[in-house]
């Protein structure tokens, strides 16, 4: 683990170099990807029995966490194309189905997710479908979006309801009751959109995929079945890569703010001291941020750990922990992420506002991304956890 923790570290710095000036192009990292695929990390996830390194849930979230301070955009695609990866782990399938696919990630291919829909009444539910070919294959319709990592995927992994046995035209929650077909984007019928226009995370692709009866081989569509059992750890799974990413943006934002107060900021006339650096309410405020991000890393190594005991234990009691800890973890490292974001520029001062030096993206990215769904709920299981002993529900987003 310690190299795959190395080498994210490594590409961090190096992403890191052009963030600035991607963010502002709005330019998709093409070379940054490639990169990213040619390192072995995409195959962190796939099981050992199948060739890969046996890395942990843990490990996953560190890494993650390591590639956001270089660039989150990146990190995000990347957690996603993982997602695709441990679903497999987690459906019930034959090794022999999941097999070329861990195939793929190994060989540095990139999945990207087509699961979320606009449109419906709310997040749960979706109107895609699976529909049988007629000829023991199946054909996907439907419209995706936040399809996160798009533009640069081998591998697209959708969600979609096969049939209506309830009457109801929607799955009762977004696990369970819906199958999940992995696909290439070149197939026939798949158009991907680059419309994504959020004013954060603005490289990652996030747009719209058009399927118009895209093939899909019988063997490359997997039930959710049992995955929206109370003892399945996939919701808290999802959820973690989310407070990964945030804290590598609060972490990126203050080591982004250290330069410019020690080398551009001025101090307060009245601060007796010849330095920005030396300003003793710079001082405080930089500590009292220093302070807010060593808090979200403990929430995140805590959750890490819940994730990699509940997933080795396989238990309500461990994956009720698990749930807790992440949504204890998504709820800090929001709060952080948008003070740092936010508090940087009250140690740097009016002339870090200005596009060149492009600070306020670490804001906007954590805005953007700790909208992907409410923090109030968060807090809400946390006190029913607390206060009733109420296990997380299984869905995926806790």
């Amino acid at each position: 683990m310690a190299a795959s923790l190395d080498t994210a570290r490594a590409l961090a710095a190096r992403f890191a170099v052009e963030a600035s000036a991607r963010d502002r192009e709005r330019r998709f990292p093409h070379a940054e990807l490639a990169e990213l695929k040619a390192s072995g990390l995409l195959g962190l996830l796939v099981p050992a029995r199948h060739g890969g390194t046996g890395a942990s849930i843990g490990d996953f979230v560190r890494v993650v966490a390591a590639l956001a301070e270089g660039d989150s955009n990146i990190a995000q695609m990347f957690s996603i194309h993982c997602v695709g990866v441990e679903l497999l782990d987690l459906m019930r399938t034959s090794d022999e189905a999941k097999a070329p696919l861990y195939r793929k990630a190994l060989d540095g291919l990139m999945f990207a997710n087509g699961y979320s829909e606009r449109g419906t009444r709310t997040v749960f539910e979706m109107k895609t479908r699976i529909e049988p070919d007629g000829r023991g294959n199946w054909l996907l319709s439907g419209r995706k979006s936040y399809c996160t990592g798009s533009l640069g995927a081998d591998v697209l992994y959708v969600s979609g309801l096969v049939g209506d046995p309830a009457g109801t035209g929607v799955p009762a929650n977004d696990l369970g009751a819906v199958r999940m077909a992995y696909l290439d984007p070149a197939t026939p019928g798949v158009t991907i959109h680059d419309d994504w226009t959020g004013m954060g995370q603005r490289t990652t692709s996030s747009g719209t995929i058009d399927l118009e009866q895209a093939p899909v081989a019988a063997d490359m569509v997997f039930s959710t079945e049992g995955l929206d059992g109370q003892d399945n750890l996939i919701g808290a799974f999802l959820q973690s890569p989310f407070a990964a990413v945030c804290l590598g943006i609060a972490k990126a934002a203050l080591a982004a703010a250290g330069p410019f107060v020690r080398e551009r900021a001025r101090p307060w006339a009245q601060s007796g001291v010849d330095r920005a650096a030396e300003d003793p309410y710079v001082l405080q405020r930089f500590g009292e941020l220093a302070i807010a991000i060593s808090t979200a890393e403990g929430a995140v190594a805590r959750m890490a750990d819940a994730l990699d005991e509940a997933n080795e234990r396989r238990d309500l009691a461990s994956r009720s922990a698990a749930g807790v800890a992440v949504a204890i973890a998504r709820a800090v490292t929001t709060d952080v992420s948008l003070k740092v974001g936010q508090g940087i520029f009250q140690v740097c001062g009016a002339s870090a506002t200005t596009i060149e030096h492009n600070l306020d993206r670490f804001w906007r990215d954590a805005r953007t991304l700790t909208l992907h769904d409410p923090v109030d709920y968060k807090l809400k299981l946390v006190g029913d956890w607390a206060l009733n002993s109420t296990p997380p529900p299984a869905t995926g987003y806790s």
